[in-house]
């Protein structure tokens, strides 16, 4: 499997002076700015703007990894798979388990012995 190329990866690239040399011009205002606060969770628009205008730059930086196309990516996460549960109180265990591997947004209601849980299970891209 091709590793892709994360947020986080852009991140660190940015540490890296050879990295920062290697980006285009128009980048340079933003750059500057990026590098008076690095560790700020401003830059995130930044990093994504990187990731989707660079991507020959990290694919020089990253060899052998894939640069994801971040539109694609945003729409598979946004995506929703809602599982709503109706059930006893204790019949909800075994329900649960019976739920695919993974991860998942959870909000439960009860009402004396019912309860009703609405799961949306997430996809994890990268």
């Amino acid at each position: 499997m091709v590793k892709k190329i994360s947020l986080i990866d852009v991140k660190s690239a940015l540490k890296d002076a050879r990295f920062r040399d290697s980006l285009p011009e128009e980048l340079k205002p933003e750059l500057i700015k990026y590098l008076s606060n690095p560790g700020c969770s401003c830059n995130i628009p930044f990093y994504r703007k990187i990731a989707s205008n660079c991507k020959e730059e990290l694919q020089k930086y990253f060899p052998g990894a894939e640069v994801p196309d971040l539109l694609e990516e945003n729409k598979k996460l946004a995506a929703n798979h809602w599982v709503v549960i109706n059930c006893h109180i204790n019949e909800l265990e075994a329900k649960l388990k019976a739920l695919p591997v993974g991860r998942k947004q959870v909000e439960l209601a009860r009402y004396e012995d019912q309860v009703t849980v609405i799961v949306n299970e997430l996809e994890v891209v990268f």
